[in-house]
């Protein structure tokens, strides 16, 4: 299943593992170290044929990567085609540094960008340079990691220049770091060249274990492919290279921009290189695996202080569940500094607290990182004489798992498996408010590494279906004889969008989560309708629906003659359509299965009656996806009842079709209305109270 899932939501066919083989190298002289004199078609060109209305093209694209020197080329050449192509004028070139240790013990890939050149070409030929000085932009930084950015803006561009820049990325000397080539953006390339060089060295892993091999997996266009050359003359100690790769491609569309896409990182074109000290990929997992094992039972293995703790922690407790439910309950407690804040290691100092060094220590500092409340978590399991493991997992929000990718950079979290009464249960304690036996979306339905003692094996994850992950929402009001209502809309949250707004209450205060909740109400009912007040309970007890009650006074409807028509369903009023496109390139990824169920009571006065109202839908798409929606009328009310239910994750593109006309049937029935018909339209009463809808 996680397998052809990679292929399922790619539409692409993924090639094999292309290569094992022995490598050495040197430096290149190529593009990046020069600029491109513009061809009389270039500063002429105004569209891009196929393309109407693009914005931009790049017209080259080129990356030279050279290990022995511990940098990388990079060049690039975009002509500007309208006002709003203009805005690649604004040059930000990201780049992310990580170390870790400290002093003279520090590791990792401490990066650099410089030698930034660039110019602006008018379409007349006129040539400006770039004079500028960029300025270093820190998007984020943490604990061992810097995501900062080089900006800087081309001079005096107008529609139908071409801008070009070059500029060189360096990383420390204590390393290597193979080359991700990004052959696909959000912009047509009508050329773009790649080359690595790699390192002539004969050089360790992080382990110490000698590599000797590189791997790669290339996910390309049809036709392209990656030249290996073996260059004479080279190796030995002449330091002139001895191979090299290449890529040569041209014609390459954008990425596509659809709705509800899947993780770029597994359907645009692009090639991942490794370094590995294996032969093979199931070795490398193996070898790789057997590492991070144990080091996570070396951190993860309670002391007699943690068993000591956790006996106190399940006293009272008979069954395994109950022990396990205790002790999650226990980390649950402690602070996550993944939605906190870090803490230095003087302030630790000042407490009379070390450094963190195993999950005793995270317990008696009583706060730690997902990863290690994670560890935490199993440490105290095992303790309690449960088999217990962690699971490495990919962020599914940003990519799937590859096999043949050999990185552990795949990886983004730690879950845990713990035995429960002789069955395998997944639990995500290092997931703020994440409630007992359940996991984040993007942990689930994915291919994970679990322990098996110090060795690993993979394991399918698998995720929640759309019962764990719904939305109530009810909708209780009263009408006057004029149209106006009162009353109080009720939003009950489980699953997935319990944990997005928990989650949002971590970033802020009481009144910041009102606030955004309000906004989020306010998108979705009439403009007309006011919210009055604001209501949040549950938002720390994660094992209960998180439930936010509005207070609403307004108009839900027009007014045509003697006639009020009123939306049949307050919630969908500023919908739009879905999926406007005929056709689809990729798979649509909608995350996780999930349900949303309205309810809508509107009474009203004796001065109106219901002269129409819809007749009951339902559509659906087999063993996927299924609606309904209802009104019952009444003397004095109506009462609007709507069901939707999705059951899958991804719809492949020869699927999309079926999918589309599920969506534009039922989208257009919720747009449907009640039409009140009133013998005194006009008159002003007072709204009273709201009652209870039954």
């Amino acid at each position: 299943m996680y397998t052809a899932a990679t292929q399922r939501i790619t539409g692409k066919p993924h090639r094999t593992l292309s290569a094992l083989l022995l490598v050495t190298a040197f430096a290149p002289v190529a593009l990046a170290q020069k600029f491109i004199q513009p061809t009389q078609e270039e500063l002429s060109m105004t569209s891009l044929p196929g393309y109407p209305g693009v914005a931009a093209v790049i017209l080259n694209k080129e990356e030279i990567t050279t290990d022995d020197k511990h940098s990388a080329q990079h060049y690039a050449r975009i002509k500007i085609l309208t006002e709003d192509g203009k805005k690649y004028a604004n040059v930000e070139l990201p780049y992310v540094t990580t170390t870790e240790g400290d002093n003279d013990n520090t590791i990792g890939n401490e990066k650099s960008l410089a030698e930034i050149q660039g110019r602006t070409i008018h379409p007349d030929g006129t040539v400006i340079p770039f004079t500028g000085k960029p300025y270093l932009k820190v998007m984020e930084k943490g604990k061992g990691f810097k995501y900062q950015a080089k900006v800087f803006t081309l001079p005096d561009v107008t529609v139908g220049s071409i801008i070009e820049y070059r500029y060189s990325t360096y990383i420390n000397d204590r390393g290597y770091e193979p080359p991700v080539w990004l052959i696909q953006g959000n912009l047509y390339v009508k050329a773009a060249h790649f080359i690595w060089y790699p390192t002539s060295e004969e050089m360790g892993d992080e382990h110490g274990d000698l590599i000797h091999t590189i791997s790669w997996f290339p996910i390309l266009p049809k036709g392209a492919e990656i030249v290996k050359h073996d260059l004479p003359g080279g190796g030995g100690s002449n330091g002139l290279p001895t191979r090299s790769y290449e890529l040569t491609v041209k014609d390459v569309p954008p990425e596509p921009d659809e709705e509800f896409m899947p993780p770029v990182g597994n359907y645009s074109f692009r090639v991942y290189f490794n370094y590995i000290a294996a032969s093979t990929a199931a070795e490398f997992w193996k070898n790789e695996g057997k590492y991070w094992s144990k080091a996570v039972n070396s951190f993860a293995n309670p002391n007699a202080d943690l068993k000591s703790a956790t006996q106190q922690i399940i006293a009272g407790a008979t069954t395994q569940d109950q022990k396990l439910r205790a002790i999650y309950a226990a980390v649950q407690k402690l602070e996550n500094t993944d939605y906190t804040r870090e803490h230095e290691a003087r302030e630790d100092k000042a407490n009379g607290l070390g450094k963190v060094k195993d999950a005793d220590d995270v317990f008696r500092h009583e706060r730690g990182d997902s990863t290690q409340l994670t560890e935490l978590f199993i440490g105290m399991a095992r303790a309690a004489g449960m088999d217990a493991d962690a699971v490495l997992v990919p962020d599914r929000s940003r990519h799937l798992f590859i096999n043949l990718w050999l990185s552990f950079e795949q990886f983004d979290e730690i879950i845990a498996v713990v035995n429960v009464d002789g069955k395998d249960e997944f639990f995500d304690p290092g997931e703020r408010y994440c409630g007992y036996g359940h996991l984040a979306w993007q942990h689930g339905f994915v291919t994970g590494l679990r322990q098996k003692g110090n060795d690993t094996a993979f394991v399918n994850v698998e995720g929640e279906g759309y019962k764990n992950n719904v939305v109530l929402r009810v909708a209780n009001l009263k009408m006057d004889a004029t149209g106006s209502v009162n009353g109080q809309i009720d939003m009950t949250y489980m699953g997935v969008s319990a944990l997005r707004w928990r989650h949002a209450a971590l970033r802020g205060d009481d009144e910041g989560l009102k606030h955004e909740l309000r906004t989020s109400i306010e998108e979705m009912i009439p403009h007309t309708l006011e919210v009055k007040d604001v209501t949040v309970s549950n938002v720390a007890d994660y094992e209960n629906p998180l439930k936010v009650s509005y207070t609403v006074q307004g108009t839900v409807g027009s007014w045509t003659g003697k006639r009020l028509v009123v939306p049949a369903d307050l919630f969908l009023v500023n919908h739009k359509a879905t999926f406007p496109h005929e056709k689809r390139e990729v798979a649509v990824d909608f995350n996780y299965p999930s349900s949303t169920r309205d309810a809508l009571r509107i009474n009203f006065p004796s001065n109106f009656s219901i002269e129409a109202a819809p007749a009951i839908a339902k559509f659906g798409m087999k063993q996927m996806a299924g609606y309904g929606m209802g009104v019952e009328s009444a003397p004095t009310n109506f009462t609007t009842r709507r069901d939707y239910v999705f059951a899958e994750i991804y719809i492949l593109p020869d699927e999309y079709a079926q999918l589309r006309t599920f969506y534009s049937e039922f989208e257009a029935n919720d747009q449907q209305s009640v039409v009140l018909k009133s013998t005194t339209p006009g008159t002003t009463t007072t709204a009273s109270s709201t009652p209870a809808a039954n």
